[in-house]
């Protein structure tokens, strides 16, 4: 399975392509009914194809904008390794996919851009979260969603920590642990002493290799989520744990954690008490957000708005700290940056977008939190809703 990075969703949508076909569709990780991922994939093709054909393209341009898509059709290990949905996006350029830990409806859609709104859900309030199990024998990285779970590989990480220990024997830090006393003893004394600095040697020789082990795999887990903020839930016997947080750069792990042997456990099992911890987390976000929503709101002070024609030009200037949106919403129109001025439309024109998609997207790459919720669940009755950073 593939993370997708609100860096990597900023380089889709500034994709420069005259022409971008965007295809979604739910997968199957396993069992008998995989075979009809590849089937699925070739009938949204057929799709896609007759669209071209309706936008009067020739045969010949669209076999070959779709070549890339079509080579993987027969393709069996890139179809025998999927998540919940693949997102696949094809252009003059060849194409991107990403494997991801959401389910998707099926869609073609053909524009001068990508369409990014399925991948919203991803980067909203209860969206994603990490699980990083731990144990000297195998590491695993999980992604995870409420409702779903995805291992997914740690590139360039080792597997254990036997994988870490130094090929040289001879300049191991084994090869002499018992160590001589620095004054002469009785034979019981010396036995004793030599017992205590073997084991103390040992242990500093354990604790060493674990620290390499652990800046392995937190290297591997930084590198692959730059950009990104992502809780990480950690689960291990407890001594590990200090450890691997002591020496991590990972920048968002939570404070709690799921105690014991990992290895004990499935993705699912892990999942379900990953989620006990996560769940506050995201939901005390969202609480926090609503509070200091209707405080500004109450005040009339300038750090909350309820309109497009406000958020849009502050979240392009990255003062959104937290917007609220109706789910399901969408709106038409667009954004004059020159002019600094939103149009809106009840039906899409030349030149329009979804300003929900932007607006949120924009909201993201700045750091902002967006929370599609209910309406609700909404904190005024305006399907938007945004406070300020200033």
């Amino acid at each position: 399975m593939d993370i997708l990075t609100v860096q990597e969703l900023n380089e889709l949508v500034n994709k420069d392509s005259n022409l971008i076909v965007s295809i979604y569709m739910p997968t199957i990780k396993s069992g008998v009914d995989i075979r009809q991922n590849h089937i699925k994939f070739k009938q949204l093709l057929r799709e896609a194809e007759a669209e071209l054909y309706n936008m009067e393209m020739a045969k010949s341009e669209i076999e070959e904008l779709l070549k890339p898509a079509t080579n993987i059709i027969t393709e069996t290990k890139f179809w025998q390794n999927q998540g919940d949905g693949l997102a696949l996006f094809i252009h003059s350029d060849g194409i991107d996919y990403y494997r991801l830990a959401i389910e998707f409806n099926e869609t073609v859609k053909i524009s001068n851009k990508i369409y990014i709104k399925p991948l919203l859900p991803l980067f909203t309030g209860n969206g994603q979260f990490n699980i990083l199990a731990l144990s000297k024998n195998q590491v695993r990285l999980f992604r995870c969603s409420r409702h779903t779970v995805n291992e997914i590989e740690l590139k360039d990480a080792p597997d254990s920590m036997h994988d870490m220990q130094v090929d040289d024997e001879a300049d191991s830090p084994r090869r002499d642990l018992a160590m001589r006393t620095s004054r002469n003893v009785g034979k019981n004394q010396l036995t004793y002493n030599k017992v205590t600095q073997a084991q103390s040697n040992e242990d500093d020789y354990e604790r060493n290799e674990l620290t390499r082990y652990f800046r392995a795999i937190d290297e591997s887990l930084v590198d692959m989520h730059e950009g990104e903020v992502v809780p990480l839930v950690l689960t291990g016997v407890e001594y590990l744990i200090p450890i691997y947080r002591e020496k991590s750069k990972y920048p968002y792990i939570v404070d709690d954690f799921i105690r014991g042997n990992p290895e004990l456990l499935n993705g699912e099992e892990l999942h379900k008490l990953a989620w006990e911890i996560v769940e506050p987390l995201f939901n005390k976000d969202k609480k926090l957000a609503e509070e200091r929503y209707k405080q500004y709101h109450g005040q009339k002070n300038h750090l909350f708005a309820n309109s497009l024609d406000k958020i849009i030009p502050a979240a392009y200037g990255g003062q959104i700290d937290a917007l609220f949106l109706e789910d399901g919403l969408q709106q038409w129109g667009k954004y004059s940056l020159d002019k600094n001025k939103v149009e809106i439309h009840d039906e899409p024109r030349d030149g329009d977008e979804d300003l929900i998609e932007y607006v949120s997207l924009l909201t993201l790459s700045r750091g902002g939190k967006v929370f599609s919720v209910s309406s609700s669940d909404l904190p005024d009755e305006s399907p938007v809703a945004a406070v300020l950073r200033f």
